[in-house]
């Protein structure tokens, strides 16, 4: 399936591609096989290149770019990898703190089909990007939630609050705000100035879609990172010192669609269900994580000393479509 010099486990997961003849062009390979690798991510929803001589930003993106129609560079959430317009430095997140899991830019009126992760420095200790798929997520929820979240979705609320969170002319690529409001108004996002200058957004988001490839249910939001009961206690009762009560107030704050709160016991129990699905494999230099950002969500562990993984992103999908 994969070609005379590749290896193909699956008995792991995610599923390994590992390089065992040198010499092969990591870039012509990934594009003759990019219909397996298209298929077993169907299955698996992420699979981890390796010994592919993949050892820059330039190769990454070469790679990256043979697996996608086309990769996207205009996200505003991450910084860009010098000299790289369509590949990103991972996010600029403490390393002792988790990063929690999350679709790339699910709450977002349109989210990368495909994201890439490589691997230019892995950690001392730690720093494993953990997987979850939202289709074992959505079966295992209880009934009632899963009628909830069905029904009712997701309200996103930000706050691009200075010092807080990117500034939204960072996030928009622009210093404009009727252009900022131009955008918003075409994808369909509330927005509004508040007296200090912050840009607050207000968007409502199906908590769980039907993946286009498999007609499977997937639970896909970016809820952890957006509810406040996910901060750190000492944050959180930071935000309450500057906010007050109103956790719409605060850099972000998600709800359910009816704007009724989704409590701290819901956000535990589903932390708790992630956690106990979460899949991990070990970083080596070189390896290229290609993930299906539909059917599986992704985090990052705490981690020791240096660490570099380089990201990008392609083949967009618009919810408006997908309606």
């Amino acid at each position: 399936m994969f070609g005379p010099g590749v290896s193909f486990n699956d008995e792991i997961y995610p599923p390994l591609l590992r390089c065992e003849t040198p010499g092969i062009d990591a870039v012509e390979w990934a594009a003759q096989h990019r219909p397996a690798i298209d298929a077993t991510l169907l299955t698996h929803g992420a699979v981890v290149l390796r010994d592919f001589g993949i050892a820059d930003a330039d190769a990454f993106e070469a790679v990256a770019s043979s697996l996608v129609n086309a990769l996207y560079g205009d996200y505003g959430d991450l910084p860009h990898e010098k000299d790289a317009d369509r590949v990103y430095k991972s996010t600029p997140y403490p390393a002792q703190q988790s990063i929690l899991f999350h679709h790339e830019s699910s709450h977002m009126p349109q989210w990368p089909s495909r994201q890439f992760f490589c691997c230019v420095q892995p950690s001392d200790s730690g720093g494993a990007t953990p997987i979850v798929d939202g289709r074992k997520v959505w079966e295992a929820l209880p009934d009632e939630l899963r009628d909830r979240f069905r029904t009712l979705g997701i309200r996103y609320v930000r706050n691009f609050i200075p010092g807080l969170d990117v500034g939204w002319e960072q996030m928009f690529g622009t210093g404009d705000r009727a252009e900022v409001e131009e955008r918003c108004r075409a994808q369909g996002v509330e927005c509004e100035w508040l007296p200090d200058g912050v840009l607050r957004t207000v968007q409502q988001a199906p908590a769980v879609l039907r993946h286009p490839g498999t007609g499977e249910q997937v639970f896909f939001n970016q809820l952890f990172l957006h509810h406040t009961a996910c901060l750190e206690p000492s944050v959180r009762e930071v935000m309450r010192s500057l906010f007050g009560d109103d956790e719409t107030a605060y850099p972000r704050s998600a709800s359910f669609g009816d704007g009724s709160p989704i409590d701290d016991a819901t956000v535990t129990l589903l932390r708790s269900l992630y956690d106990s699905l979460a899949r991990r494999f070990p970083w080596e230099r070189g390896d290229v994580a290609v993930i299906d950002n539909m059917l599986v969500s992704h985090g990052r562990d705490p981690f020791e000393g240096e660490r570099k993984i380089i990201v990008a992103m392609g083949d967009m999908v618009s919810r408006a479509a997908l309606s």
